[in-house]
């Protein structure tokens, strides 16, 4: 998406992405899927606590059912992303079917 202004007073939107930081003690499931981190939290060894990002996603049926027996609702992901006033703060955010590409600094 290209540069924009802003509804509420005309100044220079910057695009972004909403990211998800959740700290665990090691050792827990992470919310994201996957496996556990390691640690022996419960047997009185101390814990490490780790950070995990992930990106703001979307959710949606589509409205069709797919499946060979079992039918279910097929569902489809969208990142979230957003565009933030420079000026007076405001955001504003969308959802895209791109995939998620790093914002660069520079």
């Amino acid at each position: 998406m290209s540069a924009s202004s802003c509804p509420r007073c005309s100044g220079e939107m910057r695009e972004g992405e909403v990211v998800l930081s959740v700290s665990l003690p090691s050792g827990s499931s992470p919310p994201f899927g996957g496996l556990p981190m390691g640690g022996m939290g419960g047997m009185g060894f101390p814990v490490q606590e780790v950070e995990t990002e992930a990106p703001l996603m979307w959710r949606e049926k589509t409205g069709e059912r797919k499946g060979f027996i079992i039918k279910s609702d097929e569902v489809r992901t969208l990142t979230v992303r957003g565009r933030r006033c420079l000026s007076c703060g405001y955001l504003e955010l969308y959802v895209t079917d791109e995939k998620l590409k790093p914002i660069t600094s520079g």
